[in-house]
């Protein structure tokens, strides 16, 4: 009879107590059939693979006239579409709670360096929130931004 490794009887013991333990569990307990390979370490020293970088479009676009990125949930985001819509302008409202414009939170808030919803370009150039809307139309900037004449209907205020 070869002599045994302390281990190994160890070894023994505990997998015939968790065999007899399998009698009470509800279900028996997994056990591997063979064991994996370790994974092997990567070089911390090798060089990054290179990733290509793709060019972003601007979030601005200077073709229209207004472009408001804003969530459908938020009250300022109506508000602005709405004191827009009475310049006689279409606003291109886009909603970044939507699924197709889940990256662009994160985009404007890097870009704008602000959180407040809604984000407003006029022309391709970020303005601000509704805020700042607000105060560029009691200014009267907010006409000449657009390029309409001055409209006698009042703004929205917050």
């Amino acid at each position: 009879m070869p002599k045994r490794d302390w281990v190994d009887v160890v070894d023994s013991l505990v997998t015939r107590a968790d065999v007899a333990m399998d009698r009470f569990r509800k279900q028996p307990r997994r056990r591997l059939a063979d064991i994996p390979a370790p994974l092997t370490p990567t070089d911390p020293f090798a060089a990054a693979p290179v990733v290509a970088v793709t060019e972003e479009k601007p979030l601005g676009d200077p073709g229209l006239a207004v472009q408001i990125y804003g969530k459908r949930s938020c009250d300022r985001s109506g508000m602005a579409v709405r004191l827009i819509q009475q310049k006689s302008l279409a606003a291109r409202m886009i909603d970044i709670d939507d699924e197709d414009h889940r990256g662009f939170e994160q985009r404007l808030i890097r870009e704008t360096k602000s959180y407040k919803t809604p984000y407003v370009y006029v022309r391709g150039v970020y303005l601000g929130s509704f805020d700042e809307l607000v105060k560029k139309d009691k200014d009267g900037q907010l006409d000449a931004l657009l390029g309409v004449e001055n409209s006698a209907q009042g703004s929205v205020t917050s």
